[in-house]
């Protein structure tokens, strides 16, 4: 790699280390200069000035062909200042992509990832990981497997680090040829200090108008990082749920599926985990992982994904489709829309593969859109209400019969919206205009019949009467109505075409 081609490597930073360095050099010759008071004879210091800067020439030169020709990491030098690093707990291996495969790392290694690069951190949990000449990867330590490559996967989850936006372009609008622009300001660990000076943070409802018709004048912080306490990012599945007996037989996910005894994963090639209810999913999801927080991803956090993957950190143009009939995992279409099993390549890696992704390549998270609607921990309010002379007690109608035990959830893990007066979806959706980050009211015109009034002609149907659950991103067969803005009701029961994804936060 050349100096040319070293990204991240501004000429500033090159121009004030060569000034550094000419005043070394000016340094080294003066006190050549001095050599005990004075030398002998003006020929004796024209000699010796000349020597000291043929050598701090030679090393000048030395530094800057090693800046050229080396693989310093943007995290050393550039934005990854400002990316709060993933954070890990036991059991979790960081990986990167090296030339066809990955390869484990870990945090000290600049190559892990470059979000300005559009390289999103990724990690491999132990479960079915196996490393070249490892003989156990869940008793090897991590310095033992690093820089070795991955010959079978674990289940994979990819870093969002904690961030404030703000939308530019097209806020509140949606249809045909409509796509808005989100900017993103990385944050400081667990505050809400921009990385980066010359940033306004403001109050989503401080400075919005009243018909909530433009976007704040200045960054707000993405609600997705407000768990118990303020995290520093998110660890979002790579891919949707599947279960340890999922193969790449449509029915090994959706056969006697609706339960929790099942063992979760996140892997990719095989099929989802679909035919459960919400409510079980949820239950999944919660006891997944409990000491690292694991739930249903929230509408929330889905948000979050899709603003950093609308970004100059992210792809930034439209996700391609998984339209594989038999809901495999990291599956992708040969087009944006393409029909059902049209140019299907099941291969995450492959050239066709990554534009399925949300970076546009292998470090990205998939099936954001198609493959299976997508639960989310989500729900509008309007069958849980107060027992009249009862404090704080609840009674419930049969429209949360798949998803009760979501309701009763602790709210850490879960996001709710108001109902209208009149429930109906666009009444609902309107009374929900102060709800932002979750990818809905911002990135929409309206929830009418014709459901296509978010960015990009995708579905937008509110919850609403019967259908109080969320789901999101459209089906393999969805076509140009699928989308990682896309969003509609759900009545939480089985179906073979509604999956999930868990989400983790170290705290």
């Amino acid at each position: 790699m050349n100096l040319k081609k070293q990204e991240g490597i501004t000429l500033m930073v090159l121009v004030i280390t060569i000034l550094i360095i000419l005043m070394i050099v000016g340094a080294s010759v003066g006190t050549a200069l001095s050599k005990q008071g004075l030398l002998k004879s003006s020929q004796e210091a024209q000699n010796a000035q000349k020597s000291y800067a043929d050598k701090e020439e030679q090393k000048t030169n030395d530094l800057i062909d090693s800046v050229g020709n080396s693989e310093i990491g943007i995290n050393s030098i550039g934005l990854e200042e400002e990316v709060n690093s993933p954070k890990l707990k036991s059991g979790m291996i960081p990986v990167k992509w090296k030339e066809d495969s990955w390869v484990v790392t870990d945090s000290s290694d600049d190559n892990w990832y470059n979000y300005e690069n559009k390289q999103w951190a990724n990690i491999m949990l132990t479960d079915g990981l196996v490393v070249e000449g490892i003989q156990d990867a869940k008793t090897a330590t991590l310095q033992e497997m690093k820089n070795k490559r991955v010959t079978s996967v674990g289940s994979m989850f990819v870093w969002i680090p904690r961030y404030a936006y703000k939308i530019t372009e097209n806020y509140h609008k949606g249809g045909d040829s409509i796509t808005g622009k989100v900017e993103i300001c990385f944050l400081k660990e667990a505050t809400n200090e921009p990385a980066k000076e010359g940033i306004t943070i403001v109050e989503y409802n401080e400075v919005t108008t009243n018909n909530y018709t433009s976007f704040p004048n200045g960054y707000v912080v993405h609600p997705a990082f407000q768990y118990e306490q303020n995290a520093t990012g998110i660890w979002v599945a790579k891919f949707e749920a599947s279960h340890t007996g999922c193969s790449n037989q449509e029915s090994t996910g959706s056969t006697d599926t609706n339960v929790t005894t099942k063992t979760l994963q996140v892997k990719p090639e095989v099929t989802s985990w679909r035919n459960i209810q919400i409510g079980t999913s949820y239950s999944v999801c919660l006891n997944y992982m409990p000491t690292l927080n694991s739930h249903l991803m929230k509408n929330t956090e889905w948000g979050a994904v899709t603003y950093l993957s609308q970004s100059v950190y992210g792809k930034n143009s439209k996700v391609w489709i998984n339209n594989s009939g038999s809901y495999i995992t990291g599956s992708a279409g040969n087009s944006e829309s393409a029909s059902q099993n049209i140019g299907t390549n099941i291969n995450y890696t492959s050239e066709q593969g990554i534009k399925a992704s949300s970076t546009g390549n292998v470090t990205g998270i998939y099936d954001l859109v198609g493959g299976a609607w997508e639960y989310t921990a989500s729900y509008i309010e309007n069958g849980y209400v107060k027992e009249s002379g009862t404090e704080g007690a609840i009674s419930s109608n049969n429209r949360y019969n798949y998803g009760d035990v979501l309701i009763k959830g602790a709210n850490k893990t879960k996001y709710s919206y108001v109902v209208a007066g009149t429930d109906n979806a666009t009444n609902n959706y309107g009374v929900n205009k102060d709800k932002y980050g979750d990818a809905i009211y911002e990135v929409s015109s309206n929830s009418i019949s014709n459901w296509d009034d978010a960015w990009n002609a995708e579905f937008s149907q509110f919850p609403s009467t019967d259908t109080p659950f969320m789901i999101r991103g459209g089906a393999y067969g969805s076509g140009t109505l699928a989308g990682i803005y896309a969003f509609q009701s759900n009545n939480g029961m089985p179906s073979t075409d509604c999956g999930f994804r868990p989400v983790l936060v170290v705290l």
